[in-house]
């Protein structure tokens, strides 16, 4: 694939750059979203700040912890650009903590944030895979087709492009939902909507793909951990999406405060 980009002299990582275009990309699409829910720009954009410096730090504190021998023979390790000595689920527990800390101390709509942050989770999605696709991470089980890419030494279901198509179809609808976060929309959806459908296709797309990955932990038989996480994840989703919907049906339609 494409890991580095060489200009000159300079050695680009090519998927951080690629997810830092789609995270700048995706925060200029929220920012209308952002007044349209009355959201303050500024203490939106520190608070993803704060999240993605939590996360940043956490997920590369958490792998450490993982691997402490490794980091206790180079500690200057901790400061490396390698985009995979990272903890993923350490990263998002932090990050989502100080976030969350953020909001409470700020009493921000924890609901409104979250739609109006929506169109650059999708965004990430796309920076996310076509970024796994530089790397050739995330690779296809190996596959003869017309369409196969060559990595790692086969041919294989090019998984970062279906994923690529996947998170694009989840923007566009995306997109037209959003336009339901219009407080003078008669058909408005309820506060937290859109970030909760959002999350459903998500997890229904990432059910489907795991099937072409390569790389999956398998639990019993075909069936891969990532898959029964997304169907937790689905679950979850579709059941705060009816009790959202649910409250707002009951209640006043006002926003539920960050709880």
């Amino acid at each position: 694939m494409f890991p580095v980009l060489q200009i000159g002299h300079v050695a680009l990582q090519t998927p951080g750059l690629i997810l830092i275009l789609g995270l700048w990309l995706g925060l200029d699409l929220a920012e209308s979203y952002f007044r349209k829910l009355g959201i303050r720009p500024s203490k939106a954009y520190t608070l993803v700040t704060i999240g993605l410096v939590a996360a940043v730090v956490g997920g590369r504190l958490s792998y450490a912890a993982e691997n402490f021998s490794a980091f206790a023979a180079s500690p200057a390790s901790l400061v490396s650009l390698n985009l995979n000595l990272w903890d993923v689920p350490g990263g998002v527990i932090l990050g989502l903590a100080a976030s969350i800390g953020y909001g409470l101390r700020h009493k921000m709509d924890f609901w409104s944030l979250l739609d109006s942050l929506t169109p650059s989770f999708a965004v990430m999605m796309i920076a996310f895979a076509l970024a796994n696709l530089a790397s050739g991470s995330a690779f296809g089980e190996p596959a003869r087709l017309p369409w196969s890419i060559f990595l790692w030494g086969e041919w294989r279901h090019p998984s970062q492009v279906y994923e690529t198509l996947g998170a694009v179809s989840v923007l566009i609808w995306v997109l037209v939902r959003a336009s339901r976060l219009d407080p003078n929309n008669p058909l408005r959806s309820a506060a937290g909507a859109l970030f909760l459908e959002f999350v459903a296709w998500s997890a229904v797309w990432r059910i489907f793909l795991e099937m072409f990955r390569g790389d999956g932990a398998l639990l019993v038989g075909q069936i891969r951990a990532a898959q029964v996480i997304a169907w937790i994840i689905l679950a979850l989703a579709l059941f705060f999406i009816g009790k959202r919907t649910v409250q707002t049906e009951t209640h006043s339609p006002a926003e539920t405060p960050l709880p």
